[in-house]
């Protein structure tokens, strides 16, 4: 796991948009920093999970950097162009303590997780395993 650890914490940025289902998700995702400021506001388009481009390698996720400015509470409201198991919306305030190597994760329909679109924040790719009891 090491060193899946390794070659994701060089792709993963603070936020990042992965989906778990089997369509294409579009939608906006808004981060405000601790001090109130709107430090991400994109509009996203993220192939189903299980997609390949025309080259036969995985779709891109949409990743964002430069977005943590302190310590502190992030809010994350993410709106989807069509709903996920009925939730087309999710606002969720999460923590973010160490702003070089933490990264904000935008679950669409992730197998076993709580709701269908999870905001959490990680340390390294493994967490998410761990976080679903699912391998990464």
């Amino acid at each position: 796991m090491d060193a899946l650890n390794a070659v994701a914490g060089a792709i993963l940025e603070d936020v990042n948009v992965l989906n778990g289902t089997d369509q294409e998700r579009s939608g906006t995702v808004t981060v405000v920093g601790p001090g109130g400021d709107t430090q991400l506001e994109e509009s996203f388009t993220v192939a189903p999970s299980e997609s390949d481009d025309e080259d036969g390698e995985s779709s891109s996720t949409p990743t964002y950097g430069d977005v943590f400015t302190e310590s502190g509470e992030y809010t994350v409201t993410v709106e989807l162009e069509s709903a996920i198991n009925e939730t087309s919306s999710r606002e969720a305030t999460v923590t973010v303590n160490d702003t070089e190597n933490q990264h904000i994760i935008v679950g669409l329909g992730a197998d076993d997780a709580p709701t269908p679109i999870e905001v959490l924040v990680i340390d390294e790719f493994s967490d998410l395993a761990d976080r679903f009891d699912d391998a990464a």
